[in-house]
């Protein structure tokens, strides 16, 4: 064999062991990235999530509410108490809503932003692969209670809205 084929052939391996170096690194950058972007598309996901519950659902549970309260004094007498025992609970719902959705919508502007810098530097190589874990597990702790809370919302919403329709049908 010749020198010059022998040399092409050194290049072509020296190339593929270099590639194939590279995408042995590659794996860990995009599976980090891929999970920021997945916690991010939750973080964005439960804000459209609690946004729908802002505008529809806490709107439409209210009006029942008060449309119910106003109803106690058409219901007979062993009526009233259950039906009373559900606007009192309705309404706790609501005020703790109330009082939750403002640091909710925080946490979640506060949590994106947290992402979108961690991904910056992550690709930027300013942190590691072990450092950008370590800080998206702490995203992903916030992340998660944003989404259980808004999961929690939707649900006692529902079940409300449900016990409110059961006090409309009793006074008919």
């Amino acid at each position: 064999m010749s020198k010059s084929r022998l040399k092409t052939i050194n290049n072509g391996l020296v190339a593929a062991l270099v590639a194939l170096t590279l995408g042995a690194c590659n794996p860990k950058q995009s599976s980090t990235v891929e999970r920021i972007d997945n916690l991010k598309k939750q973080v964005n996901a439960d804000v459209k999530d609690l946004q729908q519950i802002e505008n529809e659902d806490y709107p439409k549970l209210s009006k029942d509410f008060m449309y119910c309260d106003s109803l106690l004094q058409y219901l007979d007498s062993t009526q009233v108490e259950q039906a009373f025992e559900k606007l009192n609970l309705t309404q706790a719902y609501l005020r703790q809503f109330d009082e939750v959705k403002g640091e909710m919508h925080q946490k979640a502007e506060y949590a994106n932003l947290q992402l979108d810098r961690l991904k910056a530097d992550f690709e930027s190589q300013y942190i590691n692969d072990s450092l950008a874990t370590v800080y998206l597990e702490a995203e992903t702790k916030v992340a998660d209670t944003l989404h259980y809370r808004v999961l929690y919302f939707q649900d006692r919403f529902a079940n409300c809205s449900k016990e409110m329709a059961t006090i409309k049908k009793a006074c008919r």
